[in-house]
């Protein structure tokens, strides 16, 4: 299967953002298909479309006739994706069972509309500040067991760009990896959670944001987070990444956002034999938190805290929790005076 990229408009008075993927480089990428002739039912609109687009747009997808539900409804045929991982998502909405929750797709709610004329996908959580994103439809039929050709007839992957404005200007968040909980009681990866706060200015989206580990033989891994519950981190606030297999178990701080690991452990599953090592990824990859960074970490029962907030990821600011820990809240080793 292969896929067209719907020419990107220019916004009055926005010069066309040189970070989007060209035209020509993603038909060298997903390659091209064979026209068919009309009157089968094809793309006719979509939404966004060019720069300046609001980071909680609404992203729609017009038909000429009514669509089957079938890979629509259920989100596995068509996505919103970041423009670096199109090429992932248009194979996985391309495959025999379509979009699985380990390709890089954005959250979104689905909704059919105008009798299945009209596609609707919301994203779960505010789109990335500046960033070039993608409508991507795989292949679908209508309601007359047809494949729906992309808007020049042709039956391949309909992907269509659009840039997201930037971010406001101000102070930034600042996020710290203040406690985690690698020994939960079985079962274990409803359990297990890290706590980041957020001791910056400004919320903290943690979109397109990665939870890497060290593994036993040194090497990293980790998962990327998707919202779960709630949405950015306010200012001085705490929140919870887990894995998707998440049980509740721990009474938490009403409205305590959480982020989830799409796998169901928690970047793989944290080990109980060893200190915790990790570290938390933006979405271009630099490290904003750590903790154990280098095995200073103690290996702990239950929770290993941070004492102080803003000391460093050191062997005298790490201690085991006392009590069952306080995800979602000051710790309980931290000085008063240090909570925010």
């Amino acid at each position: 299967m292969s896929a067209t990229l719907a020419p990107r408009a220019r916004s009055r008075g926005a010069a066309t953002s040189t970070r989007a993927p060209t035209a020509a480089l993603l038909l060298a990428l997903l390659g091209c298909g064979l026209a068919e002739p009309a009157p089968l039912t094809r793309v006719s609109g979509w939404a966004p479309t060019g720069s300046g687009v609001a980071p909680d747009a609404l992203v729609t997808l017009e038909l000429s006739a009514p669509a089957d539900p079938a890979g629509l409804a259920d989100g596995r045929r068509v996505a919103v994706a970041r423009a670096a991982d199109v090429r992932a998502v248009a194979a996985a909405v391309e495959s025999e069972g379509g979009l699985t929750p380990a390709a890089p797709a954005l959250p979104c709610e689905v909704t059919l509309k105008d009798g299945g004329r009209r596609v609707e996908l919301r994203p779960r959580g505010p789109l990335e500040a500046g960033a070039v994103h993608a409508l991507v439809l795989g292949p679908v039929h209508d309601t007359e067991g047809r494949p729906v050709l992309d808007p020049e007839g042709r039956r391949r992957t309909f992907v269509a760009t659009f840039e997201v404005e930037p971010g406001p200007p101000g102070p930034p968040p600042r996020p710290v990896l203040t406690e985690v909980r690698a020994d939960a009681a079985t079962p274990e990866a409803g359990g297990e959670y890290v706590e980041v706060q957020n001791r910056g200015e400004a919320p903290l989206d943690l979109s397109g944001w990665r939870l890497v580990k060290r593994t036993g033989s040194g090497t990293l891994a980790g998962c990327d987070l998707l919202a779960a519950a709630g949405g950015p981190v306010p200012p001085g606030g705490f929140a919870l990444l887990t894995g998707g297999a998440w049980d509740g178990r721990y009474a938490l701080p009403e409205a305590t956002p959480r982020w989830s690991c799409a796998g169901t452990t928690l970047a793989g599953g944290l080990a109980n034999d060893r200190a915790p090592e990790l570290r938390l990824l933006d979405p271009a990859g630099v490290v904003q938190a750590t903790l154990g960074e280098g095995g200073v970490a103690p290996r702990c029962p239950g929770a290993t805290e941070r004492i102080e907030p803003e000391g460093p990821d050191a062997a005298a600011n790490l201690a085991c929790a006392e009590g069952g820990g306080t995800p979602g809240a000051c710790n309980s080793l931290t000085p008063p005076g240090s909570c925010r």
